[in-house]
């Protein structure tokens, strides 16, 4: 499934009406009942509900649900609707009217004491405001009546989009309803999986409404990472190979204060296949590594107060060429011998994984990406900001612009840029990543899914089928400790000890 724009959506709308011949008001009452098939599987009967429809299609939606709803036996229902027929959509006009003839009440008052008695007798309220094509602020009366849903901390269920939200930049118009869940249609939509839109979205179920399906497949977007997906994408392993055929990687990194990095890169990289691994890092740490880290070759590069010093550059560049992927960056510190380091890695023919302080160094001379080996970046937002120079607020508000002018630059680099929802592009395609928890938002984290990214790199010599199942693994092995542990306990260590049994979960699914 894809995250699509207002336009793409609409687009398969129009091509669902005009060219198949299905009228508005037929993918209105699907909706509805996509709506009220939720309802009949996840809510009780006997709870009172409350809709509010606002003006245009997405009350129009309401106007349907409530019906329908009625009809399926949920005998509590009322409608809050202060629209004067006139001032209704065509379909929405249609359904209100069919309605007038159901005993369900429908309550226009604008009393703020009596909208709040009626707000806090309800169980569950839907809110079908506004909907997707929002694209001015919300003031006057509907901002009061959406703080006032707000404050209450009510079930809340919005229809398509929480009402308030730029369905395109996920940015704020004015107040917008903090929804428990959002119930969508036939795709994500980009403002509800961006921040700050997805912060106020709660959980997000895309729900089919009978588009034909190669219409939606027609649609432009950015594909949603999943179980079917990475599982398609996964890379298998050979009955007849060797370790040569997955991968000899050269990890550069470490320094005295910071070589943990590096052993949980080195850890993951390990537990997700590569075939040989060599660590490159200052020899004041190599003989601790050693002892944590058994599976792997050290090379013992030359140090000073802690981290590399500059005899290390020429010890790399002997021993560059022996290797098929390198990885750099992850504890290594910024200063000059660490951009003496990265450059010699970048001005090299070999594919490579850029993380961690790599990334910030890169920043000083962002033209020696300019080249044609595969190369990975990982940067979250703010180490974007290094890579292209915009402030942190800037890539938040327009990741999409960002992330585009970037890869027009440097056409042959794969970008993770690591978020919440972390996103991963190439000059052709892109993917978006919707699963994981905040328990990843710790110290190391990024450092596990470098290592994974090269682990699966080595197998499959692909730069983005590597980031895509690295990201996504790394996401659902944080969802399935959650279960059993609690976020502020779990570890990046915990992430690297769960992912044979991740990884055995979408290579059985691969099979299939």
């Amino acid at each position: 499934m894809k995250a699509i724009t207002v336009k793409e959506m609409q687009k398969m709308d129009s091509c669902a009406i005009h060219e198949y011949g299905i009228p508005s008001i037929v993918l209105m009452e699907h909706a509805a009942i996509a709506l009220r098939d939720y309802f009949l599987g996840h809510i009780k009967k006997e709870k009172r509900i409350l809709i509010l429809c606002g003006p245009g299609n997405n009350g129009g939606d309401g106007f349907a649900f409530a019906r329908l709803l009625f009809d399926a036996g949920f005998p509590y229902v009322k409608i809050y609707c202060i629209v004067n027929y006139e001032d209704m959509s065509k379909d929405e006009f249609t359904n209100a009217r069919i309605v007038d003839h159901y005993p369900i009440p429908r309550i226009i008052t604008t009393d703020r004491t009596e909208i709040k008695h009626m707000m806090e007798s309800a169980d569950v309220i839907v809110d079908a405001l506004f909907g997707i094509g929002l694209k001015r602020n919300i003031t006057g009366f509907y901002k009061e009546l959406i703080s006032q849903l707000n404050e209450l901390k009510k079930q809340v269920i919005s229809i398509d989009m929480p009402s308030g939200i730029d369905g395109d930049t996920s940015q704020i118009m004015g107040v917008a309803v903090r929804a428990s869940k959002t119930l969508t249609f036939e795709s994500y939509k980009i403002g509800q999986i961006m921040y700050p839109g997805s912060e106020y979205c709660g959980e997000v179920i895309p729900l089919s409404i009978q588009i034909p399906k190669e219409v939606v497949a027609q649609g432009k977007g950015i594909t949603v990472l999943d179980d079917i997906v990475v599982s398609n994408m996964f890379p298998k392993r050979m009955s007849h190979s060797n370790k040569g055929s997955y991968g000899k990687a050269l990890l550069i990194g470490g320094s005295k204060p910071m070589h943990g990095a590096i052993t949980m890169c080195a850890k993951a990289a390990l537990q997700s296949g590569i075939g040989t691994l060599t660590l490159f890092v200052p020899d004041c740490i190599s003989f601790l590594l050693s002892l944590k880290l058994e599976e792997s070759m050290i090379f013992e590069a030359s140090s000073q107060n802690g981290f590399f010093s500059m005899d290390a550059v020429d010890e790399l560049k002997k021993i560059l060429p022996q290797f098929d992927l390198i990885i750099i960056g992850n504890g290594m510190g910024r200063n000059e011998v660490s951009k003496a380091l990265v450059e010699i890695v970048l001005k090299s023919d070999c594919a490579c994984i850029v993380d961690g302080d790599a990334l910030y160094e890169i920043g000083e001379m962002p033209s020696i990406l300019q080249r044609a080996a595969p190369t990975i970046l990982t940067p979250h937002i703010k180490e974007m900001s290094y890579l292209t120079g915009y402030t942190v607020n800037h890539i938040i508000k327009q990741p999409f612009k960002v992330i585009e002018a970037f890869l027009q630059t440097y056409p042959s680099l794969t970008l993770v840029l690591k978020d919440e929802h972390t996103m991963i592009v190439n000059k052709s395609v892109g993917y978006v990543n919707l699963a994981g928890n905040n328990a990843l938002a710790k110290g190391g984290s990024g450092d596990v899914l470098c290592g994974m990214i090269a682990g699966l790199y080595g197998q499959s010599k692909c730069a983005l089928t590597s980031a895509c199942c690295a990201v996504y693994i790394h996401a659902i092995s944080s969802d399935l400790l959650l279960c059993k542990d609690d976020a502020n306990s779990i570890l990046p260590n915990d992430l690297i000890l769960q992912l044979s049994k991740t990884f055995k979960k979408i290579r059985q699914k691969s099979c299939k």
